[in-house]
């Protein structure tokens, strides 16, 4: 994930900003925080390869950090077995080095209690290691992220969790095979209407829940990649030329924005965990024979946004449902090389 502007004072505060880095609480992992003139970039997670495969990890980690333009890195191993992180800090530290670029700290996170494996002074780093921070030690450096919403979950699986189907999912499927959802075809004007008053209530932020029929609508509009890639326009404005869309595409999302879904207005401040949100919900409608447009649509808007994690845990998802799925893809290799989005 991206990090918002923050200042970090201690190890003890890095370690209290990784989980809302990431969305979860890190177990048996590698973090690499990149550093770009002495601030956050680029954070990474991956987790603890088999010892046949550490410089293989190290390799792919260190390639993202050169294209992130990264001056410096920190590395954090989290473990369940002592020592069972350090060959891959080790091999993380030499080809870092190698390419000109400083290991600020090398920290190792274990039941609860971090050491730095490059400080011998036990007044500062004691050999039992330092219990971590807790929420007042470190409040300063995670208010930023507590202010946008952030409250990481116990692990990974927890986040992948939230992209699956509820039980509601059924419900959408029936209506979705029995035809009760608004068509596609735009060339209606009424339908096209319909299409338009769906999204808007869909994307509305603290509009209530998504209902059945308007999940069934909006999962079968995404079938079509114009109303799809015009969605993701109108919830990253400036990320696609609108001029670039069939016509018809262009008309819906007029009617969208002027039926009043409010962040739709590219002046907004976007409330991007709220929209996240809506977008989770969205998914957990859709069984597995619907999901990939939805995933991938919650994918791209929150890689642009930096988040990572929940990125890679929609886009695993839409490729189980669909492994062809050509936009899911697409994002799954940007994912895997560490590109971020180019901003104008």
């Amino acid at each position: 994930m991206t990090a918002p502007p923050v200042t970090l004072r201690s190890p003890a505060e890095l370690l209290a900003v990784i989980p809302h880095l990431l969305g979860f609480e890190p177990r048996q992992s590698i973090v690499v925080v990149a550093l770009r003139d002495s601030k956050m970039s680029l954070t990474q997670r991956m987790d603890l390869p088999d010892r046949g495969r550490v410089e293989e990890v190290a390799h792919a980690l260190v390639g993202r950090i050169l294209r992130d333009l990264a001056t410096a890195a920190l590395l954090v191993g989290y473990e369940d077995t002592a020592g069972e992180s350090v060959a891959l800090i080790e091999a993380l530290t030499h080809r870092l080095n190698a390419r000109g670029l400083s290991v600020r700290d090398r920290i190792v996170v274990r039941d609860g209690r971090w050491r730095s494996l490059d400080c011998d002074q036990p007044s500062c780093c004691p050999p039992q290691g330092s219990p971590l921070p807790g929420s007042t030690e470190a409040a300063s450096a995670v208010a930023e992220f507590i202010g946008a919403g952030s409250a990481p979950l116990p692990d990974r699986q927890a986040l992948a969790a939230q992209v699956e189907p509820t039980t509601a999912a059924s419900d959408v499927d029936q209506l979705m095979k029995r035809g009760r959802t608004a068509r596609t075809n735009l060339s209606s004007s009424e339908v096209q209407r319909q299409l338009a008053v769906v999204w808007a209530r869909v994307l509305t932020i603290g509009g209530g829940p998504i209902s059945a029929a308007d999940a069934a609508v909006a999962l079968q509009s995404l079938t079509d990649i114009s109303t799809r890639d015009g969605i993701a326009s109108l919830l990253i404005p400036h990320s696609l030329d609108h001029e670039s869309l069939p016509e018809d595409t262009q008309t819906l999302l007029r009617e969208i924005t002027v039926i009043g879904a409010a962040h739709t207005n590219p002046e907004a401040d976007l409330p991007v965990g709220a929209t996240k949100a809506r977008l989770i919900e969205l998914c957990q409608h859709a069984t597995d024979d619907h999901a990939a447009p939805a995933l991938t649509l919650l994918a791209t808007y929150s890689w642009w946004h930096g988040d990572g994690a929940l990125a890679r845990v929609a886009i695993d998802r839409a490729l189980r449902c669909d492994p062809t799925y050509r936009l899911a893809r697409l994002l799954c290799l940007m994912l895997d090389e560490g590109l971020r989005p180019e901003r104008s």
